[in-house]
């Protein structure tokens, strides 16, 4: 078990700053995916936590105390790498026991340990292959496992799925999530796949453009997101401007009323709804007309650019029986809507990710 804490992280490379202002808090037990788009800041974190790169301001505290002087190996931090990395010359049971004997455990407890792990990343019967002799997924859980065995106070992943196929990366998450919650083991978990965040993680942390942005549950993040980027980055396309007069939110679409806390009359706010929560009808008393622009059909879905007035919005919809041209009305409902706090950034001002 263990405690992991970055207090005001400042990197840069060449100059240039690549992570700024990072804090976040670990707790003890808990998998916290660090999630965001490529050349965000999210490995860079992860070497500083490993010790590989060495922060240029900030902290890092395992279990309460500092290793920012402490090289990698006296960190009990152990990071797993995209790629696995697995000596070659090396079976699997030798792989994975490497940590042990570099330790200079004893050879039975050793042996014990590298069985445990091996049955636990459901390697048991491979001891023997020897690395080219495994697939994709069978090396990554080896890398897994040599990491497990060691037993740290903080396992650190760095996109350990990205080279998988799909489908083996939907069971390697599951086994992921299998192995935390026996294990307990504090992880942080880098990842650019906002799917793998919501499902494997007990909490988010979005890093852009080398600043956290948001850090709560996976539902917080998907359906409250912090400000307009956050909400962009999950899917949100659907966003309109209004003005607040006495507790409403008042725009084209309709009037809201807003959040508690929202209280200067005059305020130009920035909305938005979910895709998904978005109703269209060809022939409904909904109050909106449009005509929709485009169509795609995604299997269990369908999703439907349709034009309203100056606006575009997006629908998600499990209906396929629309076409291009086609007068629809649609509906807010307002209960989906999400009106971001005054300090949020405007709306005109935010970039496509």
């Amino acid at each position: 078990m263990g405690e992991l804490i970055l207090k005001n992280i400042n990197i840069r490379y060449g100059g240039e700053p690549v992570v700024r202002d990072f804090n976040l808090e670990v707790r003890n037990g808990e998998m916290v995916s660090l999630l965001g788009p490529s050349g965000a800041g999210k490995t860079t974190v992860l070497k500083a936590v490993a010790g590989l790169i060495r922060p240029e301001r900030g902290e890092i505290l395992i279990d309460g105390y500092s290793v920012q002087d402490l090289p990698p190996e006296k960190r009990d931090a152990v990071m797993v790498f995209q790629k696995p990395l697995l000596f070659p010359f090396m079976n699997v049971m030798q792989n994975v026991g490497f940590g042990l004997r570099m330790r200079g455990e004893p050879v039975r407890e050793a042996r014990q340990r590298i069985q445990e792990i091996l049955a636990l990343t459901q390697l048991g019967g491979l001891e023997y292959r020897k690395v080219h002799e495994l697939s994709g997924g069978q090396q990554q859980r080896v890398s897994l496992a040599r990491a497990l065995v060691l037993k740290p106070a903080i396992l650190l992943l760095d996109e350990p799925l990205s080279n998988l196929d799909a489908n083996l990366r939907q069971q390697m998450r599951e086994l992921i999530q299998e192995i935390q919650a026996q294990t307990r083991i504090t992880t942080l978990f880098v990842t650019h796949d906002q799917a793998e965040a919501l499902m494997i993680s007990h909490r988010v942390s979005l890093l852009l453009n080398g600043r956290l942005r948001q850090v709560g549950k996976p539902r917080e993040l998907f359906y409250r997101p912090a400000d307009p980027e956050v909400a962009r980055f999950f899917g949100a396309r659907n966003f309109i401007q209004g003005r607040v007069k006495d507790g409403w939110f008042q725009s084209e679409f309709g009037t809201f009323q807003v959040p508690q806390g929202f209280t200067a009359n005059g305020d130009w706010l920035t909305a938005t709804i979910r895709p998904e929560d978005l109703r269209v009808s060809p022939d409904s008393q909904f109050e909106i007309q449009g005509e929709i622009q485009k169509i795609n059909f995604e299997g269990s879905a369908t999703r439907i650019w349709v034009r309203c007035r100056t606006t575009e919005f997006v629908v998600l919809t499990s209906e396929a029986d629309f076409f291009p041209g086609q007068n629809v009305r649609i509906h807010l409902p307002p209960d989906k809507i999400r009106i971001f706090p005054p300090d949020s950034k405007e709306f005109e001002k935010i970039e496509e990710i």
